[in-house]
């Protein structure tokens, strides 16, 4: 279908601001009348100014996002990258990815590792994002690139060792090799800086040494969107974190933008406690906000969340209106910007419409073409609260 053609269409001109919207013209009316339609609610957020000064010069802005599904295929990210500015490094990002988790800017290649994950395996150590990487003999490995045309990065790595021994071999393109290990065995902790060139390779010397992500950037002026997408992530997935390591991640890049994007499996879930996830979720902001003070923090709410049924009909989960009213007291009380999806979809069809424009599946998730739609919403909502008409 033709009106999609711009959904995959790459900003080539410095002025990305301008790019957008001299491009609004050009999409097809359906489209458009989304786009247009939506907006963002300000309630009282700090630190705009400071956001608004960095997307005007478009240089030196670090945007992260935490989510659930709706995040974890760097789709919605990806399509903000483009819209924004053209990355020039990578962020955070995890050891390896669980299936149908990515970042489109890198590729991986391993063996002998094991994945766990702070959703569906216990373990009562994970570091941020709650995704480990462990070694099963010292054979295993990992290789890394980025598709980037810069190759030359400063790294640090997050990881734990098993005893005092160099628990992991680094190399990189340049024949550059270091070794990590630990004077404090079975505890995280982020390595010292390291200038590398990609691809690198990572080998493990000894078995059960852990990894829990890399830091990829640049000594000044990092243009990055990076994320922590986990599928089937609540709210309070960060509380299997560990809470030191958590804090220390948080503080090595200061971002000036962080995305929440959680509701949709809190709203799936046969119980709801709004006393819970405003304490919890609350607490996750006065976290961020802790370590990262000059940020601004905006809440994307759920699209319509729905549940099949056993005569196999989809309907608005019970949880899902709860879950809705609850985001809005958190934005309001933690003054907060934010973005409705629903709202959006109500007002532009509903679910029926969006699943007619191939923008919606008939589950809880919207399609590959729908979260850049939503991409663009969110950046159109961006310039007009920040007054950032080109």
């Amino acid at each position: 279908m033709k009106f999609f053609y711009f959904l995959l269409f790459l900003p080539i001109l410095h002025a990305q601001s301008l790019f957008f919207h001299e491009n609004l013209q050009h999409y097809e009316k359906p489209i458009l009348k989304i786009i247009k339609q939506s907006h963002i609610r300000n309630f009282n957020a700090e630190n705009l100014a400071v956001l608004r000064k960095k997307i005007q010069e478009n240089k030196n802005l670090k945007i992260h996002i935490f989510g659930d599904s709706h995040i974890a295929a760097d789709i919605f990210s990806d399509e903000l990258r483009k819209l924004i500015f053209t990355p020039n490094a990578i962020g955070f990002t995890y050891p390896l990815f669980p299936n149908y988790h990515r970042n489109i800017l890198l590729t991986y290649k391993s063996k002998g590792f094991e994945l766990f994950n702070s959703l569906k395996r216990p373990y009562d150590d994970y570091p941020m994002g709650g995704i480990i990487a462990r070694a099963q003999n010292n054979r295993a490995f990992i290789k890394i690139d980025t598709s980037l045309s810069q190759k030359k990065y400063f790294m640090r790595f997050v990881y734990k060792t098993a005893n005092e021994l160099a628990t992991f071999e680094v190399t990189d393109s340049q024949k550059r090799l270091i070794h990590l290990s630990s004077k404090n065995p079975g505890f995280w902790e982020i390595s010292k800086e390291y200038e590398l060139t990609f691809p690198i390779q990572i080998k493990s010397l000894i078995r059960n040494g852990m990894l829990g992500g890399y830091f990829i950037y640049n000594k000044e002026d990092n243009n990055i969107i990076d994320h922590m997408g986990i599928n089937g992530a609540r709210s309070d997935l960060w509380l299997k974190w560990n809470q030191h390591i958590f804090g220390k991640e948080m503080q090595v890049l200061q971002y000036d933008l962080i995305i929440l994007s959680y509701g949709s499996n809190d709203a799936i879930a046969t119980h709801f406690d709004e006393t819970s996830f405003l304490y919890n979720y609350k607490s996750l902001i006065r976290k961020i906000r802790r370590y990262n003070p000059n940020a601004v923090i905006l809440l994307m709410g759920p699209p319509t969340v729905v549940n099949k049924q056993e005569n196999q009909d989809y309907t608005i989960t019970p949880n899902f209106i709860p879950v809705k009213k609850a985001l809005y007291t958190l934005a309001e009380e933690e003054n907060l910007l934010l973005f409705d999806l629903d709202e959006l979809m109500q007002k532009t069809g509903k679910k029926e419409e969006w699943i007619k424009l191939i923008l919606s599946k008939k589950d809880v998730h919207l399609t590959p073409q729908g979260y850049r739609l939503v991409a663009n919403s969110v950046y159109k909502s961006l310039l007009e609260l920040l007054k950032l008409e080109p």
